[in-house]
């Protein structure tokens, strides 16, 4: 328990504030908080059912997820997909599994191991640091209680506990480690001759059936994409704020009057704690005996370390001391129990948590301070600003929605009424589109009513409080032009692929030559080629370019001959490649860190495999039942 005190600096941390769930492990992420009730069901794992809101809630956190971590939008139409969905069920038909396998087998989460992941969430402090009425708010924001998040992350802590205990079990022998470092670490000289494609169109010949036919063969590559032009109008929370007037020091000094807690230290308290942990007290039968043994001696003045002395050797105790916790390090009985003590060396009743009995005595208290007004002056304007920008943002948020949605075919009552001047795109492509409002949600345009009925669109909001009403003004279809009209761009592109061809036929021809003659080429030496050498290339050297050298290393060399072979170097130029000279380190060029790096490289693999199979076999196990017509519901 009380290793959540030793670590209240460092905060907690719980995964998903709000709307991002973490997806700590590699394959299970801590159970949705936003599930909601449906009738719809699309999976039962025994008798657990799966509901089609848990399932989009679901999605929804693993977009949010691989949008933050790509640091890129994703195409929406992608997350609505039958394949996404099956997967995510999948996944989650998994946790069941693997939750209901704990909780069969009686494994439990240590206190330790709970905290260790309850911390670093910036959302749940303030200034005075861990604010719990902050933490249950935003739980609470969320449809979920603390309870609930907690009991949440224990699961997720416990999956990845038996997760890494099977992925712990897979290994590699020295062989293979000492192979796969040499194979990874060997060298080679890699010799580059670069040929320019040819330019000469007089060279070739290109009737107009020859380009036609290239069309025909190649249609598809001259597809046009789809573009908009749109109208738009932006409400912006930042500029609201900047446009409200600065307030008088009378109002700010009524706000401080009014919210003096607010702007105040709070209270903290030192303590020191004894806890006798759960697991060993279950095993004694005079269990309550003992209890009021040590808590008649602790309220006799005798210290901790004194009474450990008395107590059976059998019993697992821990006993430990902590400086200045706020109200908010503490959570439920515990907290209550240590703030409740008004005497310094009173002792608390005995406290029963799931780990265990705890016994508290109080140290020290430092008093709540309140803070200058002058000290928090700047803070309170802020927060006031911020206060009156959030109310004016959601009432003209509210009123655009309005007025759009009454008004649909023009966004002038719109713009005139919030004084909000329209703004225009040039034709664009979808992802130009959501690059530019980096939201992927701005391609809901894409409906019947806003892209061909032309009505406004829906407000779309973003993260950084900016709400957009759109309207789209010019419609361009994806669509492959007539011949007739690209037929000059076709020819071009036809001679080009010609010329390049013709590039690629004696680059191969000086191969053949180079193979046949024992690295001599007379076709070589009439073009004034000359070979560029880069002597003991690693597989990982950035040397050479990277489909050169990934090409150089995928051949074999027989008997360490050179290898030739022809590769596009760049849009301009076809080179001839010589690979020779194979280099293979001795074994004990190898220190451990990479050793270590090898091992990992082929366990990984290996692991990912075994835990998949272990997965296999517990779903084996259970009575599963997937209703896949419910999917699209």
């Amino acid at each position: 328990m009380l290793q959540l005190i030793r670590d209240k600096s460092q905060g907690l941390i719980v995964g998903f504030i709000v709307f991002l769930i973490s997806l700590t492990f590699a394959l299970f992420g801590i159970q949705s908080y936003f599930t909601g009730q449906s009738d719809v069901i699309v999976a039962e794992v025994d008798s657990h059912e799966i509901t089609l809101t848990d399932l989009i809630n679901r999605i929804k956190t693993i977009r949010q997820q691989t949008e933050d971590d790509l640091q890129t939008q994703t195409d929406p139409d992608l997350w609505s997909s039958d394949f996404i969905k099956l997967q995510t069920l999948n996944l989650m038909i998994d946790e069941v599994v693997l939750d209901q396998t704990i909780t069969d087998a009686g494994i439990r989460i240590s206190d330790e191991s709970l905290v260790n992941k309850l911390k670093d969430v910036d959302a749940f402090y303030d200034e005075s640091g861990f604010s719990r009425e902050r933490y249950e708010s935003l739980l609470t924001r969320t449809g979920t209680t603390v309870k609930e998040f907690e009991a949440n992350v224990a699961s997720d802590v416990l999956r990845s506990h038996v997760k890494l205990g099977i992925l712990g079990s897979e290994f590699s022998t020295d062989s293979e480690n000492l192979f796969l470092f040499q194979l990874r670490n060997q060298k080679r000289d890699i010799s580059l001759a670069l040929i320019k494609i040819f330019k000469n169109s007089k060279d070739i010949v290109a009737s107009e059936q020859e380009v036609e036919q290239f069309y025909r063969d190649n249609e598809a590559s001259y597809k046009t994409t789809e573009k908009v032009a749109l109208q738009y109008l932006k409400l912006s929370r930042e500029a609201i704020k900047s446009s409200l007037p600065k307030i008088d020091e009378g109002s700010l000094r009524d706000i401080y009057s009014a919210n003096l807690a607010t702007y105040s230290t709070p209270e903290t308290r030192s303590i020191e704690y004894l806890l006798v942990r759960e697991n060993t007290l279950s095993e004694i039968k005079e269990r309550t005996k003992i209890i009021d043994n040590i808590f008649d001696q602790a309220v006799k003045g005798r210290s901790f370390s004194e009474i450990a002395q008395t107590i059976d050797d059998k019993m697992e105790i821990e006993i430990d001391s902590v400086e200045n916790l706020n109200r908010g390090d503490l959570l439920g009985s515990l907290g209550d129990a240590v703030f409740a003590l008004s005497d310094i060396g009173s002792v608390s009743n005995p406290i029963n948590t799931e780990f265990g009995t705890h016994f508290v005595k109080l140290n020290g208290v430092n008093p709540a301070v309140i803070l200058p007004f002058d000290t928090v002056k700047a803070e309170i304007m802020k927060d006031e600003l911020d206060r009156r920008a959030d109310q004016v943002y959601v009432e003209q948020a509210e009123l655009m929605a309005e007025l759009a949605f009454e008004n649909p075919d023009s966004l002038n009552v719109v713009s005139s009424t919030l004084e909000i001047t329209p703004q225009e795109t040039e034709l664009v492509t979808k992802n130009q589109l959501v690059n530019e409002f980096r939201i992927p949600s701005v391609l809901k345009i894409f409906n019947d009513d806003v892209l061909v009925n032309r009505y406004n669109s829906e407000p779309v909001e973003t993260p950084d409080d900016n709400i957009f009403i759109f309207r789209v003004k010019k419609h361009e279809k994806a669509a492959i032009p007539e011949f007739k009209n690209i037929q000059e761009q076709v020819k071009q592109d036809f001679i080009e692929t010609q010329l390049k061809g013709a590039t690629v036929e004696l680059a191969e021809a000086m191969i053949t030559e180079l193979r046949e003659s024992g690295g001599q080429s007379a076709l070589f030496q009439n073009k004034q080629l000359s070979w560029k050498t880069n002597k003991s290339i690693g597989r990982y050297s950035d040397m050479v370019p990277f489909n050169v050298r990934n090409k150089a290393f995928a051949v074999e060399l027989e008997n360490n001959n050179p290898h030739y072979f022809q590769i596009q170097y760049d849009d301009s130029t076809i080179a001839i490649v010589k690979v020779q000279n194979q280099q293979m380190p001795a074994v004990s060029e190898a220190d451990e860190n990479e050793l270590n790096s090898t091992r990992d490289f082929i366990v990984r693999p290996r692991s990912a495999v075994m835990w998949k199979d272990y997965l296999k076999i517990l779903r084996n196990e259970k009575k599963i039942k997937i209703f896949n017509s419910n999917l699209s519901s």
